[in-house]
C-alpha cells in the first residue's frame, strides 16, 4: 500500500485509507478480503456518484433560477412598453406572474433539499471525513491524480452537516485535480486553528476555535485577477469543458451557513490552497 507523510512524519494511506493489521493478528482468508474490498470499492463509487448527483442538482437549481430571472425581466420590460389593458399587456403580466410562482416553487424545493437551518449542526470527526473524501476523490479524479489524506496532529471534530462537508471537500479536490492536467498530488490536511480578532474579521467569522480543512495542489495556479473572482457564482475558467462556476461558490455558501469561511490562496504556476474553516466542536 502506497503512503504519504503527515505534518508530524506519520504515514497516512492514500485514497484507499486502508488500515493495517495489528502485529500477530490473524488475517481473514484471501477470498474474504477480496470480497470485502470489492464491497468497499463499490460503496465508495456509489457514494461518489450520490455526491455528484447532489452537486449537479444544486447546479440545475442555480441555472433554472437564472433562466426564470431572464423571463421575469423580459416580461417586465415587455409589459412596460405596452398599453395597459391591452391583450398583449395582460399576456405579459400573466407570463410574469407564472415565472414568479415558478421561482417561488424552486426556492421551496431548494430549501427542502438543505439541512434545517435551526437544527444544531452535528459534531463531525475531521479525520473520518478527510479519509472518506480522499477515497471518493480518488474515484472522481483522473487516473494520474493521487489524493492523499494527511495525518492530523490531534483528534478534532467540527460543527457541520456531514454530507454537505463531504460534498464541499470533494468539490475542492475535483477542482484541484482539474488544475493538474499532467497529473500530480492533491493533499487534504486538517489542522486546529485559533482565529483571533483581526484574522477572524478578515474571514468574516466570530473569533474562536476552528478546524481548518486545506486542499492543496501543485497545479497551474491562478492569476490575481482570476483568484479575486474564483468564488463568484457562474465565474469559470473552464467554459465549454464542463465548468459551471458554481463549485467554489457553493463551497463558500456552505461555509457561511455553517458559521465558517472559505479562503483561497494561489499563485500562477505554483498551485493553489483552498482552506475551509469550520467551528470546532
Amino acid at each position: 500500500m502506497s503512503q504519504g507523510l503527515g505534518g508530524d512524519g506519520a504515514p497516512v494511506a492514500k485514497g484507499r485509507g486502508a488500515r493495517g493489521t495489528a502485529p500477530g493478528a490473524a488475517r481473514p482468508p484471501r477470498p474474504l478480503r477480496r470480497a470485502v474490498d470489492r464491497r468497499r470499492r463499490r460503496a465508495e463509487t456509489e457514494r461518489a456518484a450520490e455526491l455528484e448527483v447532489r452537486r449537479q442538482a444544486d447546479i440545475l437549481v442555480h441555472d433554472f433560477n437564472n433562466l426564470l430571472n431572464v423571463i421575469l425581466a423580459a416580461n417586465e420590460a415587455l409589459a412596460a412598453g405596452l398599453p395597459e389593458g391591452s391583450d398583449a399587456y395582460e399576456l405579459a403580466r400573466v407570463s410574469q406572474a407564472a415565472a414568479e410562482k415558478g421561482a417561488e416553487l424552486l426556492r421551496r424545493m431548494a430549501e427542502l433539499a438543505r439541512p434545517v437551518e435551526d437544527a444544531p449542526a452535528a459534531a463531525v470527526d475531521a479525520a473520518e471525513v478527510s479519509v472518506a473524501v480522499a477515497r471518493l476523490a480518488q474515484v472522481s479524479t483522473a487516473a494520474m491524480v493521487t489524493v492523499v489524506a494527511m495525518a492530523q496532529p490531534e483528534s478534532m471534530a467540527c460543527h457541520a452537516d456531514g454530507a454537505d462537508l463531504e460534498s464541499a471537500l470533494l468539490n475542492l479536490c475535483v477542482n484541484a485535480g482539474h488544475a493538474m492536467p499532467d497529473g500530480g498530488v492533491v493533499r487534504i490536511a486538517t489542522t486546529p486553528r485559533k482565529l483571533g480578532g483581526d484574522e477572524a474579521a478578515a474571514l468574516g467569522v466570530t473569533p474562536g476555535a476552528y478546524v481548518a480543512f486545506s486542499v492543496v495542489d501543485n497545479g497551474v495556479g491562478m492569476s490575481p485577477e482570476v483568484l479575486a473572482r474564483a468564488a463568484e457564482p457562474y465565474f469559470t475558467t473552464r467554459a465549454g469543458r464542463g465548468g459551471t462556476g458554481l463549485g467554489l461558490a457553493g463551497v463558500r455558501d456552505f461555509a457561511r451557513r455553517s458559521g465558517g469561511a472559505l479562503r483561497l490562496v494561489s499563485e500562477l504556476g505554483r498551485g493553489s490552497t483552498a482552506t475551509l474553516y469550520l467551528p470546532r466542536a
